[in-house]
């Protein structure tokens, strides 16, 4: 088989994967549902993927990867304020959570295994990137008066990750539905402490 065939056939059950877990939630989902869905042998998936644990993680990063891909561009922008660029994000994220919420994206958070540590610790080096960033940005147009945005960067993502494992910690491990009123307390949250972070390092 050549490997751009394996490669597509990998897109092929990663889409399978992604729309069984979208409607009825990963943990409800088999892997012969999958290979009904393709047409092929559960082993076939097997060539791909070691368990269904694999084959989830594998869609996670798959969505994950154009997610954040959306938030550095998002980052990037020059046409808007920093300020706005901060509140921006935060809605992404939101749509992000409650367009994927069945996907179990919380359960991952709990996962101990050194591979999801070591995706959890490279998706948290990119977001303090891409808040130092915006704080850089912000004091070179003038926005912003600070001497230390790496530390200013560094210090929002932290407070802003404290509020979402805070807020996690009240939710069972395996997140099915979404928990709207407890997402929503920490959306409010969030809002509200880039409101006070903004306002406190902002150009007077």
């Amino acid at each position: 088989m050549l490997a751009e065939n394996k490669d597509e056939m990998r897109e092929k059950i990663l889409e399978a994967a992604l729309k069984r877990f979208m409607h009825y939630g990963a943990s409800k989902t088999t892997m012969n549902e999958i290979a009904d869905d393709l047409r092929c042998s559960k082993a076939s998936l097997y060539y791909y993927f070691s368990d269904k644990k694999a084959l989830h993680n594998a869609v996670l990063m798959k969505i994950g990867e154009a997610f954040f891909q959306e938030l550095e561009s998002e980052a990037d922008r020059t046409d808007i304020s920093a300020e706005q660029i901060f509140f921006n994000m935060i809605q992404s994220k939101i749509q992000f959570i409650e367009r994927f919420s069945r996907l179990e994206l919380f359960k991952v958070l709990n996962d101990k295994t050194p591979e999801i540590q070591e995706i959890i610790n490279s998706v948290q080096s990119r977001e303090y990137a891409m808040h130092i960033k915006i704080v850089k940005r912000g004091v070179t147009t003038g926005e912003f008066d600070v001497t230390n945005p790496e530390e200013i960067g560094m210090l929002y993502q932290d407070a802003m990750e404290g509020l979402r494992f805070a807020g996690m910690s009240c939710m069972p491990e395996v997140v099915v539905d979404l928990d709207k009123e407890g997402f929503e307390k920490i959306v409010a949250q969030q809002k509200l402490l880039t409101e006070i972070f903004v306002r406190g390092i902002k150009k007077q």
